[in-house]
């Protein structure tokens, strides 16, 4: 279970924890205009060329203020926001975004509710979310369940790439242009496996677990690759990712961040269950980290499962054989 923390003193701690994390990264100062829908300020903003994000914050009557931007900012000159990453001094205002949540073990985690606002007519809540390529938790939001987008864990050693990532899927929602918004598939939508509702698998912990969810940055990290060899690309809130052409998935992706039993279950199952209402053949490929015993990779292949590895690269994923994948 993962709860929405509303104590004054406990957002403020883990605010100031928040900057701690990027400082290090966020290492240049540059003078500039931050600019934003309704005008500008002036300002002195951290800029991370590792990273390549910027960031302006400050207090506001009620929230921490953190607005990011992508790419180095211009000295002098006007710098419009990308994104912002709020958080309320306290209590649960769903009308600010950010949030800290703590997991029954310890972690904590940063979230986003997924309203980013600004960019093209249209761009909102649901546009944001039904694009977002990374990953969705399920909080307990005062009184209720919320699903949240996952900007990622505070005591990770990717929180700062985590953070990056999700300024950069803002950036990339907010311009997507006409012609690289996928072909309708409504009817991969409308397909229902089973009404049948699943139950939830809690476990007892008792100490501070950190599980480094990086499923977004290899997401992107495959999406980015893909689009730099000039494949057509999408995805949608079941499948992490797919190659179309013509109006037809041509190869469906399915990214998993470690080899546990549970996850390629997973992985397996939801390749072949996803794939059943694409009515034209479809390559199918989980992506890994670790390499599979051969007896493993045969049954994979024998139930026409390709298996695409990556390796961490200075904390970036680079991809195995992506070539023969691709062929």
């Amino acid at each position: 279970m993962i709860t929405v923390i509303t104590d004054r003193e406990q957002i403020a701690k883990l605010h100031r924890r928040f900057h701690k994390r990027l400082s290090n990264f966020l290492t240049d100062d540059i003078d500039c205009w931050v600019g934003y829908p309704s005008g500008s300020f002036e300002d002195t903003v951290k800029y991370s060329d590792e990273l390549d994000i910027w960031i302006s914050h400050n207090e506001q009557h009620n929230r921490f203020w953190n607005g990011f931007g992508v790419g180095r900012p211009r000295a002098r000159r006007n710098n419009s926001l990308n994104g912002e990453i709020n958080f309320p001094f306290e209590g649960i205002k769903r009308n600010i975004a950010g949030a800290f949540a703590q997991e029954d073990n310890g972690n904590i985690l940063v979230l986003h509710r997924g309203r980013i606002g600004g960019g093209k007519p249209g761009i909102g809540k649901n546009y944001f979310k039904d694009n977002y390529r990374g990953d969705f938790e399920t909080v307990i939001d005062d009184d209720r369940e919320t699903e949240f987008c996952l900007v990622g864990e505070l005591n990770s050693k990717y929180f700062p790439k985590q953070v990056a990532n999700f300024i950069k899927e803002i950036y990339r929602v907010k311009h997507i242009e006409e012609g690289k918004i996928s072909p309708d598939f409504e009817d991969l939508y409308n397909f229902n496996f089973t009404d049948e509702h699943s139950g939830r698998i809690e476990t007892d912990r008792t100490r501070t677990t950190v599980i480094d969810r990086t499923h977004g940055i290899v997401v992107n990290a495959l999406a980015t690759e893909l689009e730099n060899r000039k494949y057509k690309i999408g995805n949608d809130r079941n499948r992490d990712l797919f190659i179309h052409r013509d109006n037809k998935i041509a190869t469906l992706f399915e990214i998993k961040t470690s080899t546990s039993t549970q996850n390629l279950y997973s992985a397996v199952g939801q390749l072949i269950i996803y794939s059943i209402p694409i009515k034209n053949e479809v390559k199918l490929v989980i992506v890994i980290p670790k390499r599979l015993n051969k007896t493993v990779t045969k049954r994979l292949s024998q139930l026409g499962i390709q298996i695409l590895y990556y390796e961490w690269t200075n904390d970036t994923p680079t991809f195995i054989g992506l070539e023969d994948i691709l062929e």
